[in-house]
């Protein structure tokens, strides 16, 4: 058993909850048995994707010691629309 860190996005916070998970462990085991959606509000169980260290993993990825879980949210805008608007509103 080891620990992992885990980040997600909450009120435009980054934050993040270390939790403890067997050797062998998947992405998928990892989710199911960790309730991610008391933590995250934004938590889809149907659509979510975590990735290590910036890198989207499979369900089926196993977990790693050292590795860091990220909670990704899917995009809402395309992003050079985003930029382009916050470029205009300053």
């Amino acid at each position: 058993m080891f620990n992992v860190l885990f980040y997600f996005v909450e009120s435009h916070e980054i934050k993040s909850k270390m939790f403890s998970v067997n050797k062998g462990c998947t992405i998928k085991d990892f989710v199911l048995s960790n309730n991610l959606s008391s933590i995250s509000s934004n938590f889809n169980l149907k659509t979510y994707k975590i990735g290590v260290f910036g890198k989207i993993k499979k369900p089926s990825y196993i977990i790693k010691e050292n590795d860091r879980l990220e909670l990704y949210e899917p995009t809402t805008m395309d992003p050079k629309t985003r930029r382009k608007n916050i470029a205009i509103n300053r």
